[in-house]
């Protein structure tokens, strides 16, 4: 899911696997109620698969890929209603199966996990939401990328490495390029059997890091230091309920929650000014039901960098 704020308000938007579609919403800024907007939902010339989507700071567009497939389609946003278009040419060949999708906060450049490759792929954005991918593109990464990430300066990225018990850490270029920072990949703090990586979050201010591991049942928190090294903070990991996997933090900053795909439950944890997480809850039952496995959790009105430059 993706949530994008335009002139009509927030609008939510929703990938539905099979059909493939586009279920579009508007969100009531009062109870939080959606309701269908005209036209939707909106038809992907794809196959059915598990999508990812992203959208851009300025709100203008959005990123669409399937994993099953090895293309990204490119949709203009209409800033008074939310309807969507793919654009001219669109969708765009990544020749790799992409799990995860990101744009910077300077609205410059998409992220994309490159799940087949073992990469990230990254992708200059043009005014017309044109993609091509940047000199040296795609960049290796330790494993297969679950998730991906930029700091809100848009000089780090960060990446989940799903199957593996690491994460990688680059420092971003002003043309897009991407460079190990020293000592990367970083040991993710995973203590059971099979750990890996699942899905990242990023504090507002831009000191920490937050990633799942769904093995372990952990969540490990880390110091982001300047040169985009990863320190993990003071008693991390911290445990959760189960077997985490996505991941989401609160507009604020002060709430970190995960979905347990096994249970079908939420946990919820206080981010603490030092980092550290102190466990709220689980919810599950007749607190919050879920139809079967869930993987994905997200807080609106979501997460935004406090100073954007959009670039476009």
């Amino acid at each position: 899911m993706a949530i994008v704020r335009t002139r009509a308000g927030p609008i939510l938007y929703a990938a539905n696997g099979g059909d493939p579609s586009i279920a579009t919403f508007t969100i009531n800024p009062d109870n939080g109620n959606l309701t269908p907007i005209d036209g939707s939902p909106f038809l992907v010339n794809d196959s059915s698969g598990t999508y990812n989507m992203a959208a851009s700071p300025n709100g203008k567009l959005l990123f669409v890929t399937n994993q099953e497939t090895t293309v990204i389609h490119v949709f203009a946003i209409t800033a008074g209603t939310g309807e969507i278009r793919e654009i001219p040419d669109s969708p765009f060949a990544t020749n790799a199966n992409i799990s995860g999708l990101w744009v910077t906060a300077n609205g410059r450049f998409l992220l994309a996990g490159d799940q087949s490759a073992s990469a990230v792929q990254v992708f200059a954005i043009n005014s017309s939401g044109a993609i091509s991918q940047v000199s040296g593109s795609p960049f290796a990464a330790n494993a297969s990328v679950s998730d991906v990430r930029s700091s809100c300066a848009s000089d780090h990225v960060f990446t989940a490495d799903n199957g593996s018990n690491f994460i990688d850490a680059y420092t971003m270029s002003a043309s897009g390029s991407l460079t190990p920072v020293p000592g990367s990949p970083f040991y993710n703090g995973a203590t059971g059997s099979g750990p890996n990586s699942f899905d990242l979050a990023i504090s507002l201010d831009g000191r920490f890091l937050f990633t799942t591991d769904s093995f372990a049942g952990d969540v490990t928190s880390f110091t982001i230091e300047r040169n985009g090294a990863l320190d993990p903070v003071n008693r991390s990991p911290f445990r959760t309920h189960g077997s985490p996997g996505g991941a989401a933090i609160t507009a604020k900053g002060d709430f970190f929650y995960d979905v347990d795909f096994s249970s079908a439950s939420v946990s919820a944890m206080a981010v603490n000014p030092d980092g550290t997480l102190t466990e709220i809850g689980s919810y599950s039952g007749g607190q919050i039901s879920f139809d079967g496995e869930a993987n994905i959790v997200i807080t609106y009105p979501a997460p935004i960098c406090p100073t954007t430059s959009t670039g476009q």
